[in-house]
């Protein structure tokens, strides 16, 4: 069952989390754990690091499901993050082989996006999918995040729903119409009745991706030397 990400509250169609960010030892723990398992890693795992760019990208997983279970430095906690770092390092596949897949899979698909309601419309009035931001309060510094349903067009011309309901976004600070985009979360159906999703189909389902019922979903803005 799916619980919301603490600070998180949803609203139809996405949500808006506020968080503190991670505790600096927590934060030195993640590096020193990534250093370990990089050190003579494979392909996929030298892969999903490139995702990352930075430290700061790494802080945004930083005691978020992710990296649930890497508080420590262990044989354990090693193999767990090389695993989800494998994930992360796949390639992508079409939404026409995600769809074949059974409910629940794991998937990395890529794909242009747009918002699932137009811009201005009555519900919808920002214009970006993906918007994160600092704020302080109380001498506390916070960041401030809002995410928006999207759909995401693949190279053949398909599309699917992408839930964002406890989702990340670990390499940019925002998202608008347009963007490219690598998504990694497992597969679902929604029903193609929703008034958002009337563009793809009339049948009574449509394909989706959302966060899994252990790990979050993952958003990876493209540049062009990651379109590869």
């Amino acid at each position: 069952m799916q619980t919301n990400a603490a600070g998180e509250h949803p609203f139809a169609g996405g949500f808006r989390r506020v968080s503190t960010g991670p505790e600096p030892l927590a934060l030195a723990r993640l590096r020193t754990l990534l250093l370990e398992v990089a050190n003579g890693g494979s392909a996929r795992l030298r892969e999903a690091l490139e995702g990352f760019r930075s430290w700061r990208s790494l802080a945004t997983l930083c005691g978020s499901e992710w990296t649930a279970g890497l508080r420590r430095s262990s044989a354990a906690a090693r193999r767990l993050l090389q695993n989800r770092l494998r994930a992360l390092g796949t390639a992508p596949i079409t939404i026409a082989s995600a769809e074949r897949l059974p409910v629940g899979s794991r998937v990395h698909v890529r794909g242009t996006i747009r918002p699932m309601l137009p811009t201005g419309s009555k519900g919808s009035p920002k214009s970006h999918i993906w918007s994160r931001s600092a704020m302080s309060t109380h001498n506390v510094r916070a960041t401030v995040e809002e995410g928006h349903d999207f759909f995401l067009t693949d190279e053949e011309g398909r599309t699917v729903c992408v839930m964002v309901a406890r989702g990340h976004l670990v390499n940019a600070e925002q998202l608008i119409s347009g963007d490219r985009v690598s998504v990694f979360g497992f597969t679902d159906l929604v029903a193609a009745a929703a008034p958002h999703a009337a563009s793809i189909d009339r049948a009574t389902s449509a394909p989706a991706l959302r966060a899994g019922d252990d790990l979050p979903l993952l958003i990876r803005r493209l540049d062009g030397a990651q379109e590869r």
